[in-house]
């Protein structure tokens, strides 16, 4: 029973730490600006985020199941934990800011193309379009979240 509790252990610990390693690769390569970061991966990050989620989950509804596993066992698992933890928060926060700076552009394209392409502010007593020279209106639609 004993052995059983150290290998469950340990299988969950080796998915805390691949998953970890995985959300590491994903934040470099957001930060290296590569828009195909999230794909790589995928079925593996699929397969191991389902199958620790209900580990977590069956051990958090029955933690009698860990009993009997020993400290250095417990501690090593506490560590990876918080490891992904930091990970996913330092994923959320290279995304966050991707995301901003994405719609930073996005925004500042729209403002530069509208402006250059706007059409006369208002007509003049005569019908006439007020204040200079007309320029091409155009049609622009932007989603300005990425």
């Amino acid at each position: 029973m004993l052995e059983h509790v150290e290998d469950r252990a340990e299988q969950l610990l080796a998915m805390t730490t691949r998953l970890a390693g995985l959300v590491a690769d994903e934040i470099a390569a957001v930060r290296a600006r590569k828009l195909d970061a999230s794909s790589a991966n995928w079925d593996e990050k699929e397969r191991l985020v389902h199958a620790w989620r209900l580990e977590v989950s069956r051990i958090k509804a029955d933690p009698s199941q860990m009993s009997g596993l020993s400290h250095t066992r417990k501690e090593a698992l506490k560590t990876a934990a918080q490891n992904l933890e930091a990970q996913l928060q330092a994923h959320e926060r290279a995304l966050s800011a991707a995301r901003t700076v994405t719609e930073g552009l996005v925004r500042s394209i729209a403002a530069e193309i509208a402006e250059s392409r706007s059409a006369p502010v208002g007509y003049g007593a005569k019908g006439a379009p007020a204040g200079g020279q007309r320029r091409e209106a155009s049609g622009l639609a932007v989603n300005a979240k990425a």
